[in-house]
């Protein structure tokens, strides 16, 4: 059987005459050339393969309010859907730009910047029997976990506080968008839950049907990072 060969030319210092250096030649059949370009290349490969990935760095963006608002909806009478907002959202959310670890929130909402159109309604609201805003003045919301679900999409958990009652929930959270330069970035979110308001003692309306016991939040976030977290 017959193999096919392949010439390499290998230059050597050779001695130090007129001649220059010497040529070696190297016959090698070209089924182990083969073998060994592609045992060569497999290692080049692994090693890039192995190497580790950048990972950008926590960042902490301070939420803007003026881009930032809390819609709640409740069911009103067992007919319509009843709306209304918080114009007064602060805090802080640590994330990398790269979406390689969940954001970690801790937002704060101002009672009284509760709006729902109409002054009076607003009044109601902040009463002893719902927000009672003279004695809590704040709702917040801390993250404490979190889980991907999604490129860009997250379930957050954490503790959710109003009327001074802390209680569990689970946050649906999806990445809205990441924009800027090396030093300064916008980032946006938008978190959506489902509350029982019973669950935080403000139980009116309930029993009759007036108003509807389930609530949903949908919170709109946007950012401006910060120095580095440390992290």
């Amino acid at each position: 059987m017959s193999h096919e060969h392949v010439t390499i030319s290998i230059e050597s210092p050779g001695s130090r005459s007129d001649r220059g250096p010497g040529v070696l030649n190297m016959r090698i059949p070209s089924s182990r050339l083969l073998i060994v370009l592609g045992l060569m290349g497999s290692g080049l490969f692994m090693a890039f393969a192995q190497a580790p990935k950048p990972v950008a760095r926590i960042e902490a963006f301070q939420l803007d309010p003026v881009h930032c608002m809390a819609l709640f909806r409740v069911h009103h009478q067992g007919a319509g859907q009843f709306w209304g907002r918080f114009n007064d959202v602060s805090g802080t959310v640590l994330y990398p730009r790269d979406d390689s670890a969940a954001p970690e929130f801790d937002v704060k909402v101002a009672v009284n910047s509760i709006d729902t159109g109409t002054t009076k309604l607003d009044r109601t609201l902040m009463g002893p029997d719902f927000f009672n805003g003279i004695e809590f003045d704040t709702l917040s919301f801390k993250s404490t976990g979190a889980e991907r679900v999604g490129e860009g999409r997250w379930k957050v958990q954490g503790d959710l506080v109003i009327l001074g009652k802390k209680k569990p929930v689970e946050v649906d959270v999806e990445v809205t968008g990441v924009r800027g330069n090396p030093v300064v970035a916008k980032a946006g979110w938008e978190a959506i839950l489902d509350i029982k308001r019973s669950d935080f003692g403000m139980n009116w309306g309930i029993d009759n049907g007036a108003l509807g016991d389930h609530v949903r939040l949908i919170i709109g976030l946007e950012g401006e990072s910060g120095p580095p977290s440390g992290r």
